[in-house]
């Protein structure tokens, strides 16, 4: 980061060796008021920073004993993408062959019309299928809807395990290991918090390399805020829907009815209503695959649904202040990201002066944005078995390259999400 910092501040003297234009009059007042916008996301780069700095890749996994807890890959799908969703079926069963560590099942939570004839069939994939004309009393909707018919459908026992999947998360050798390790801890304690974990994004890289790229900044967020949180045991930024574990009894007391406005981000709806029931989490080593978004139009969409969700969340969940309050606040932040983006185009094009201790912080500020992408690269270039040298040192430079042109979708996805109702789940083309 300190390296990053220093190279944007030389690039500037580069680029305006006088420091810039000055401007005068109201526009000159406007343009430096303006320059707050790059200041305004330094808290959560600091507190990036602070979890990042904390975070320890794991090395003692291959320690981890078999457990007698039974454990349920429970994978929601809306049934159109039968080939992602056989692929995860798959998958689970054959990293459960090479690392048996507890009895498990594979539920596939889908639509009545879906066609489960083409998913993989063994004696421990069981399919759950949500009829048409299932409603729930709040009358949620999505994928809140068949989560919540699954708790009632679900032959589970009440101490089982749940691991949350969506149709494209994969297991992994170290995932597998993480979890068993986490149920048997909580199992020891009682604290039955709920666990979460790093997802990586490298397993379609060379058919989708840029789009890949332009997610390597969240699997750097999961090692540092939401690394960060769950040391806590606070969801101050919810949770993702993937990779969630928790036992069925805690999972089927705070249940997934939350009416249409819970709907969105159902998952960070059921953090914040965990937190206020007492429930806190905890972090879960090892890591899970995904894939990126195929196209621009579904990354801006899949934004646009995480920015309107969060803010239902943060005004509607059914908690006190004090757990919604924050993720209000850092949802808020995000959505000054476009007038930021919009902002630095126009300076870069006009290069007017900017005051000296506000380039400094706005510097920190992108750094910590560009840490999180490179820290993400590194640990899905190490996943995918990219040694060579030349190779990881292009990726980076490319990485670097188009990491400021990625704010732009991102910024466009907020956008959307101000002025755009959301329609429905969008499930993006993976």
């Amino acid at each position: 980061m300190i390296l990053l910092t220093s190279g944007l501040y030389s690039f500037q003297r580069v680029m305006w060796p006088k420091g810039g234009v000055a401007l005068h009059g109201e526009i000159g007042r406007l343009v430096e008021l303006g320059q707050v916008l790059w200041i305004v996301s330094l808290p959560v780069g600091a507190l990036g920073l602070v979890g990042a700095m904390a975070f320890r890749h794991p090395d003692h996994l291959h320690t981890v004993r078999r457990i007698p807890q039974f454990v349920s890959f429970r994978i929601v799908s809306r049934g159109t993408n039968i080939e992602a969703l056989a692929s995860t079926i798959q998958r689970c069963l054959s990293e459960m062959a090479a690392s048996p560590l507890f009895d498990f099942v594979v539920e596939v939570v889908v639509e009545e019309s879906s066609r489960v004839e083409l998913l993989p069939s063994a004696p421990s994939v069981q399919v759950i299928a949500v009829p048409r004309s299932y409603q729930t009393p709040a009358g949620s909707l999505f994928k809140a809807r068949a989560l919540q018919y699954a708790i009632e459908a679900s032959p589970l026992p009440d101490e089982a395990w749940i691991v949350h999947l969506d149709e494209e998360t994969q297991p992994t050798w170290s995932g597998i290991r993480g979890i068993a390790e986490m149920i048997a801890e909580e199992e020891q304690s009682q604290r039955l918090r709920v666990g979460q974990g790093a997802i990586l994004y490298h397993r379609n890289w060379k058919r989708h390399p840029v789009m890949t790229l332009a997610d390597m900044h969240r699997t750097g967020d999961d090692f540092a805020r939401f690394y960060l949180q769950h040391r806590i045991g606070i969801t101050l930024f919810g949770l993702h829907g993937s990779f969630i574990v928790v036992r069925n009894d805690v999972e089927k007391r705070i249940g997934f009815d939350f009416g249409p406005v819970g709907s969105i981000t159902e998952d960070a709806f059921w953090a914040l209503t965990f937190m206020e029931s007492g429930g806190r989490s905890r972090w879960v080593h090892g890591y899970l695959e995904e894939q990126s978004t195929q196209g621009w139009r579904d990354f801006v969409k899949q934004r646009k649904r995480w920015f309107q969700g969060l803010v239902l969340v943060g005004a509607h969940a059914p908690t006190a202040l004090r757990w919604r309050l924050p993720l209000l606040a850092f949802t808020l932040l995000w959505g000054v990201a476009p007038l930021a983006v919009i902002y630095t185009c126009v300076n870069a094009a006009l290069g007017f002066s900017v005051d000296p201790t506000l380039r400094i912080l706005a510097d920190v500020s992108f750094a910590s944005v560009l840490t999180l992408y490179v820290v993400g690269l590194r640990s899905n270039l190490n996943e995918a078995g990219i040694d060579n040298r030349a190779k990881r040192f292009g990726w980076l430079v490319l990485q670097l390259v188009l990491a400021p042109f990625f704010g732009i979708p991102e910024a466009l996805g907020v956008l959307e999400g101000m002025f755009a109702r959301v329609g429905g789940f969008h499930v993006v083309k993976k």
